[in-house]
């Protein structure tokens, strides 16, 4: 039996790139990564002279500088977002993950295998770990040093998404495969320990501690949520989804922010409202699924580009997660539902999944994805949102039948 959204047609908007900018995500994720390479709390690195000494106090200014070092001029993002990787936890962890793999390999001769955190490596490498990694960096004497732009080479071949991690791992000596797969992957302890410190950051100390119910590890942040900003100009993105909600869509989201970052940039904007309650899916879903299979033997990741944020977004309760995951009949009927993304994760799920796609070059691409998501079968591309009310009507509205 069809859930009950399953005869009404929707429009499930992702949120980075398409209503909200993810100027001050990437911020936030290049200081995750100049925190655990530079801090002392961390590996303690000295960091070059293009870069500021680790402090909690980052100007405005620095914080440009340290993005520009770190994803070198936006060439990371790029490589990576290309690659079908959606989070910007996984743009730090992957961008942080290279440079511990290449710091893992300079080490690889000074006799790794007898420390205490190898041998427990069947639970991975994490942040307490990164400190045992200070003191064995005394032992190259100098001769280590971040390669940011080492990322952009030819080590990733044709793998997409979580495959990125699991290629990290094939980049060391053999040896140390398994310490790679447990430490490279989206379940691992220094994910999660890069996820805590992306979210200080993001929040800074005092939103932290109420969303979180506990002290930051490191105290001072100020909280870069204060900077963000809509993609476009608020009255053109509450305009475009008023007039979709009047020609009769439901309006989704399904994101990889929590449902708090989800909330308070749109109920400031005043288009909360808008969205329908019961199809919007957010990491909060993500991850009460993934636990819940994990509870039942299963290890599976279910972020972008897997697309059960957009079922569920479509389907809202009408099914139970295992279903949504496992299921192979739960296609909506062509023309009911369409996913309005910037990125390839968003394309890849949504085809996946049997939506429509329609494919926004307002994300950090920009113009750059018009090919590439032609090349991989995207419904429309349109340069932002506030084209796809126009379009939609040359289909007829919701009932459309393609």
């Amino acid at each position: 039996m069809l859930g009950k959204e399953g005869n009404r047609g929707k429009i499930i908007f992702d949120m980075d790139g398409v209503i909200t900018g993810e100027e001050c995500y990437w911020n936030t994720a290049s200081l995750v990564v100049w925190e655990l390479l530079y801090s002392k709390r961390y590996l303690g690195l000295e960091p070059e002279a293009n870069l500021p000494e680790f402090k909690t106090d980052v100007t405005p200014g620095e914080i440009a500088s340290i993005r520009k070092v770190v994803f070198q001029e936006e060439k990371v993002i790029t490589f990576i977002k290309k690659r079908a990787v959606n989070s910007n936890w996984d743009l730090a962890f992957l961008t942080f993950g290279y440079q511990l793999m290449l710091l893992l390999k300079a080490l690889s001769g000074k006799g790794l295998e007898n420390t205490a955190w190898v041998k427990g490596k069947k639970k991975g490498i994490d942040l307490e770990h990164l400190r045992t990694f200070s003191r064995l960096l005394m032992s190259l004497h100098g001769a280590w040093s971040p390669s940011f732009d080492a990322i952009l080479g030819n080590w990733a071949g044709e793998a997409r998404g979580m495959e990125l991690m699991q290629e990290l791992s094939a980049q060391l000596p053999v040896r140390y495969w398994e310490l790679g797969e447990t430490t490279f992957n989206s379940f691992s302890p220094l994910w999660k320990g890069v996820q805590e410190i992306f979210q200080e950051w993001y929040f800074g100390e005092e939103k932290y501690r109420k969303f979180y119910h506990r002290e930051p590890a490191v105290p001072g942040k100020r909280g870069l949520i204060s900077d963000e900003k809509p993609v476009l100009p608020v009255e053109k993105i509450k305009a475009t989804l008023e007039k979709l909600v009047k020609k009769g869509w439901m309006l989704g989201i399904a994101t990889g922010r929590p449902l708090n970052e989800l909330y308070l940039p749109l109920e400031s904007m005043g288009i909360w409202g808008l969205f329908d309650r019961g199809s919007i899916a957010t990491y909060d879903d993500v991850q009460k699924a993934e636990q819940s299979l994990k509870a039942e033997g299963q290890k599976i990741s279910l972020g972008k580009p897997h697309p059960f944020s957009f079922l569920k977004a479509y389907w809202g309760e009408g099914f139970k997660e295992k279903e949504l995951v496992f299921s192979t009949v739960l296609r909506p009927q062509p023309g009911k539902c369409w996913i309005v993304g910037d990125s390839l994760a968003d394309l890849m799920a949504a085809r996946e999944m049997g939506a429509f796609f329609i494919g926004v070059l307002s994300g950090h691409s920009g113009a750059d994805s018009k090919i590439l998501f032609h090349k991989e079968g995207a419904r429309l591309v349109l340069p932002d949102i506030t084209y796809i009310p126009h379009y939609l009507a040359e289909i007829n509205g919701p009932a459309s039948r393609q």
